[in-house]
C-alpha cells in the first residue's frame, strides 16, 4: 500500500466520520446523505480537483429541480413521470460520456435525483418536502466543505498521474447511454411499483453500479458492489453484537463507526479501480448507520437491506445482460471492440 493509498483512506474515513456526526451531533435530517455524499465524493475523485467540486456542487441544484418537478407536478401522471425521468437521465449520460469531463457532474445529478424521487414519490405523512430537500443540499454542500478539509488534512504524498478515459466511436456511446438509460430507468419503474420505500440502500445499489457504463464494467461493478454489501452489512451486524448493550452510548458507536470506514476506505484505496468492493462496503457501511437511529434494531436491518441489495443487483445485472444483447441487434447501437 502506497502513501497515496494511504492518505487516500484517511480522507474518505475522516470525510464519512464528520458528515456522520455532524448530522447525528445536531440533531439533522436525513442523516444518510451527510454520511454517504462524502464518501461518492472524496472516493471518486482521488485527486484534488476544483473543477470537480465545483461540479458536484453544481449537480445539488440541478438534481434537486428535477426530483422537484417530477414529484411536486408530475407525480399525480405515472407516465409521465416515468418519461421525464427517462429523459433526465439521458441527459445524465450524455453529459457523462461526453468530451467536457463532466462525468461527476452527471452522476452525482443523476444520483441526487433518484434519491429524492424514491424518497419523495411515497406517501410519508411525516416528511415534509422541504425538509427532504433541505437534507440532500446541505449533504451536499457539506461535502464539497469536506473534501477541501481532507486534502488540506491528508494531502497526497506525490502527485497522481491523470485519468485518460478511452476513446469511443459513435456508436458505443450510443450503445453505452442507451443502456444506462434504460437500466436507470427499468430500476425505477421497479421500485415505484413494488414501492419499496425502505430499501434505499437496494434502489441507490442499481444506480452506482451503472457507472461501471459498459456492459462488463457493470457487471464488475455489480459483482463488486454484491461482496461489498454484504461485507458491510455483516460487519454493522458484528459491531451490534458486540456493544448490544451499549448501543444508546455515542462515542462506542461512533469509535465503531469509524474503524469501519477506515477499514474499508483502505481496501477501496488499494483496488485503484474505481468503485469496486471496498467502495460498495463503505458506502454500504454508512448507509445503514445513516438511516438508523440509536434504538433501531441493526441487525435486522442488515440483513434486510443486504437481502434487497443482493437481489435488485442480481436482477439488474440480468436486465443490463439483457439490454446489451437487443442494443448489439442494430448497427447504430451495436458494441464493437477494434482488434
Amino acid at each position: 500500500m502506497s502513501a497515496n493509498d494511504w492518505r487516500m483512506a484517511c480522507r474518505m474515513a475522516f470525510g464519512g466520520f464528520v458528515g456522520w456526526a455532524l448530522a447525528t451531533l445536531f440533531g439533522w435530517s436525513y442523516v444518510v446523505y451527510y454520511a454517504v455524499y462524502p464518501l461518492v465524493l472524496i472516493g471518486l475523485a482521488p485527486a484534488y480537483d476544483r473543477h470537480i467540486a465545483l461540479q458536484f456542487l453544481a449537480s445539488a441544484p440541478t438534481g434537486m429541480i428535477a426530483a422537484g418537478i417530477m414529484v411536486g407536478v408530475l407525480s399525480a401522471y405515472p407516465v409521465a413521470m416515468t418519461a421525464a425521468y427517462l429523459g433526465f437521465v439521458i441527459v445524465c449520460f450524455v453529459l457523462m460520456t461526453g468530451p467536457r469531463k463532466l462525468f461527476m457532474y452527471g452522476a452525482v445529478s443523476l444520483a441526487v435525483c433518484s434519491g429524492l424521487v424514491h424518497y419523495g414519490s411515497y406517501p410519508y405523512p411525516e416528511m415534509a418536502w422541504e425538509e427532504l430537500f433541505w437534507g440532500a443540499g446541505g449533504a451536499l454542500t457539506c461535502s464539497v466543505v469536506l473534501y477541501v478539509l481532507a486534502f488540506a488534512l491528508f494531502p497526497d504524498a506525490e502527485p497522481r498521474p491523470p485519468r485518460i478515459p478511452p476513446p469511443r466511436s459513435a456508436a458505443q456511446r450510443r450503445h453505452l447511454i442507451l443502456l444506462c438509460t434504460f437500466g436507470a430507468t427499468g430500476s425505477f419503474i421497479f421500485f415505484q411499483l413494488f414501492e419499496m420505500s425502505d430499501s434505499l440502500s437496494a434502489q441507490m445499489a442499481t444506480v452506482l453500479i451503472l457507472l461501471g457504463m459498459t456492459h462488463d464494467g457493470i457487471w464488475n461493478a455489480g459483482r463488486s458492489r454484491l461482496v461489498g454489501s454484504v461485507v458491510g452489512s455483516v460487519h454493522a451486524v458484528l459491531i451490534q453484537l458486540l456493544v448490544s448493550s451499549y448501543t444508546s452510548f455515542w462515542p462506542l458507536t461512533a469509535c465503531a463507526y469509524l474503524a469501519g470506514l477506515l477499514w474499508f476506505s483502505v481496501d477501496h484505496a488499494r483496488d485503484r479501480t474505481g468503485p469496486g468492493r471496498g467502495f460498495a462496503a463503505v458506502t454500504a457501511l454508512a448507509i445503514l448507520y445513516g438511516l438508523l437511529n440509536p434504538t433501531d434494531d441493526l441487525i435486522r436491518n442488515s440483513l434486510y437491506r443486504g437481502v434487497s441489495v443482493v437481489v435488485s443487483i442480481s436482477v439488474m445485472l440480468v436486465f443490463i445482460s439483457l439490454l446489451h444483447y437487443l442494443l448489439n441487434r442494430f448497427p447504430r447501437t451495436r458494441w464493437e471492440v477494434a482488434a
